[in-house]
């Protein structure tokens, strides 16, 4: 089975549905339809249908992107991404992946 792996400090925001999309770097391949496994540190604590993957560049990325992400806008979604990522430049490609628990 598919999974998605999170960081812990996610699991609350997924779990009450303020967190219903993934932001990665790169351009990356999600099986649209699908249930997957979303996990934290490779334990599966729920299961989720991908409902769309969108790619865009960080400069594309709005404010909308970031509270669909949990955020509360695109500002702290940038410093998220800095934070997971190590520098993350405007112009790179992102992948974000619409989920909805099942």
């Amino acid at each position: 089975m598919e999974r998605i792996n999170f960081d812990t400090e996610f699991v609350p925001a997924i779990l009450s549905r303020a967190k219903k999309t993934t932001i990665r770097r790169g351009i990356r391949s999600y099986p649209v339809g699908k249930i997957v496994e979303l996990t934290v540190d490779s334990k599966p604590f729920a299961m989720a249908k991908v409902k769309k993957v969108v790619v865009k560049r960080v400069s594309e990325l709005s404010d909308e992107d970031a509270i669909v992400d949990g955020f509360s806008g695109k500002d702290e979604l940038i410093r998220a991404l800095k934070k997971i990522y190590g520098e993350i430049d405007e112009s790179e490609f992102v992948t974000i992946v619409h989920f909805e628990l099942i």
